[in-house]
Order: C-alpha cells, then structure tokens, then sequence
C-alpha cells in the first residue's frame, strides 16, 4: 500500500510537469508604429521581458512611422502564424486593415496605448488620458493660478491626443471663464514631435508681446522643443511652467537643468505586463481578465484596460522613478 501511494504522488508529478512543459508557447506578433522614441523603447523592452517569464514568444516588427508597411508587417506575422497581434498603430484610421486581416485568419488583435478606429478591434490596453490632461492643468494652477498659458497638443489624427486635450479644456474652462487664466494660443502639432512644437512656438513668441507663463505641452518631446523656442526669446531657465507626458529620462534631465517643471507618468511596465499577460490568457485559456471599461472607436464599444497615470516632479522624481527602478540613479544624475 505504501508503495503504491509512493508511485502515485511520483506519477502525479511527472504528469503535471509533462502537462507544464507541453503548455502552448504562444507566439505574439507586436507591431509598433516606431522604436525612435525613449518611451517606446521602455515599452519593447518591458513586453520582451514579461513574455520570456512566462514562456512566450514575441516577434517585433517595427513600421517606422508607416502605416503601409506596418499594413505589411502584419500579414507577414499572420501567414507565420502568431497567436495573435498587439498593436500600436502607426495610423489609427487605416490600421483598421489590419484588424480585418487578422480575423481572417482568427487572430485577436489588442490595440496598445492607441485605439484602432472604426475597426472590430477585440481589446484596448491604455492609459487614462483625460486624466493626463486634468494634472497638467491642476498643477498648473496650483502654480500659477494666474497668468498666461500656451497650449501645446498632439497629434490631431491621434485619438489620445483629443483625450488629453478634452481633459485639459474640461479642467481650465472654470480659470478661462472666471478670467484667471488667458490663452495666449492653443495648437496641435503634428507627429508629437520636438521640432514641430519649437517651429510653431517660435512663430508665436515672434508675434505676441505677451509673457508666457505657463506652457501646458502635451508630451516631452514637444515640451523640450518649446523651451528652446522660449530660450531663443530670452526666457531662462525655471520662468515658465512647460509641462509634459512620459517621465522620460529626457524629461528628467530637462527637469534638474530648469527646462521643464513636470511630466504625467504612466505605469508603462504595468501596462506592458498586462498587455502579455492578457494575450497568453486568451490564446491559453480563451478568456481576459481586468477589462472592466469600454472606449468607442467609432464602429463598436472596445472592451479596454485602462491604466492611471500620476505626476512627476522635482519632489518625487527620485522614489517614483529611481526608487521603483525606472531609471538607476547613474542614468538620472549623468555619472
């Protein structure tokens, strides 16, 4: 009897050992509109990192900001055979094609911190970005309640960028209609990018002899470009309050050398986890967990999970970003 109970318990755990080994190694395609970006490349290196601890394979594919290729990209991975597709859109009114081509061949596609428009997009992994534009404004006021403020937004192709610019508008209307607060001017800027924002700035400054006080930018690309079209105009360092989006390390530099005042964080390695997380469910166990939200992409609701961002700034910079291992503190600090 004794020997038979031995033999069973061995037998058992040779079976649920064979069983884990034999689990599905799911193959996961990620498209990514563009690896040029610091912030983007925290997201690679996070979603990389999660898939090798649970036993995932990921194939990355970058489109260099080209909605064609990344159109391209996609059909290349579905005819390799991916499990399924996570995807940051280089264009969310076309990549549509690409949710239409992956349930041809009935592969889930989950749009990554960008919505894929009029699609049947099956999940949105994001962050709450009418949040993002609530604390820029707040702490813009808690600053300077009164003054004048520059407006900088993203992309106006780019749904995340009318999210921010709706929490943004909601947030200051009551400081514009009670006259604390004069907008100078409010912009898009195509592409989020650093050159464009400081390009248009510096048209601005050229013509207006009004003193910029606050700039809400809607990222930290765009917030360095628009310091350096204030700095060609004769403000210094630490005059104005420019805030931005991502904490990246870029950021932080500009912060400690009086370029920028604040960034919105996200919890980018939160998201990139989740986002693996999520897939390997799906494809194991044909179920996903957490997406207790929906966002509209024109066409249906999107079952979404959406992740809250938080402030940085000089008084927590070192505990949220060097203390939760973001950056070390020689990348911080230059050593």
């Amino acid at each position: 009897m004794k020997r038979f109970f031995v033999f069973s318990v061995v037998a058992l755990l040779l079976f649920t050992a064979c069983s884990n080994s034999g689990a599905k190694k799911v193959k996961i395609g990620f498209l990514i509109h563009s690896t040029s970006s610091s912030r983007w490349q925290m997201d690679i290196a996070y979603v990389q990192e999660r898939a090798d601890e649970i036993g995932a394979n990921i194939v990355l594919k970058d489109a260099g900001g080209d909605e064609n290729l990344q159109l391209k990209q996609a059909n290349e991975l579905l005819k390799e055979g991916v499990d399924a597709l996570i995807v940051v859109a280089a264009n969310q009114n076309t990549a549509a094609g690409i949710v239409r081509d992956a349930h041809q061949y009935k592969v889930p596609v989950i749009g990554y911190d960008r919505l894929i428009k009029n699609s049947d997009l099956d999940y949105l992994v994001s962050f709450e970005y009418d949040k993002v534009g609530q604390y820029m404004v707040d702490y813009a006021i808690e600053k300077v309640p009164h003054g004048n403020y520059v407006i900088v937004w993203g992309d106006a192709t780019d749904a995340n960028a009318i999210f921010v610019k709706n929490g943004i508008e909601k947030t200051l209307a009551p400081h514009i209609e009670n006259g604390n607060v004069n907008v100078v001017f409010k912009t898009y800027v195509e592409g989020w990018t650093y050159e464009n924002a400081k390009h248009i700035v510096d048209e601005v400054l050229d013509f207006t002899t009004e003193k910029i006080d606050v700039a809400i930018v809607c990222n930290d690309p765009m917030a360095m470009g628009v310091y350096a079209a204030l700095e060609g105009h004769a403000y210094g360092p630490n005059e104005v309050i420019i805030t931005g989006q991502d904490a990246t390390l870029e950021f932080v530099h500009g912060m400690l050398d009086g370029k920028m005042s604040m960034s919105v964080g996200k919890p980018i390695k939160e998201l990139a986890y989740g986002a693996v997380d999520m897939v390997v469910d799906l494809v194991r166990n044909n179920k996903a967990k957490g997406f207790d939200q929906v966002v509209n992409n024109g066409r249906k609701d999107v079952p979404a999970k959406l992740y809250s961002p938080y402030i940085i700034d000089k008084s927590n910079f070192e505990s949220e970003l060097i203390g939760k291992g973001v950056f070390t503190r020689e990348q911080v600090f230059r050593q």
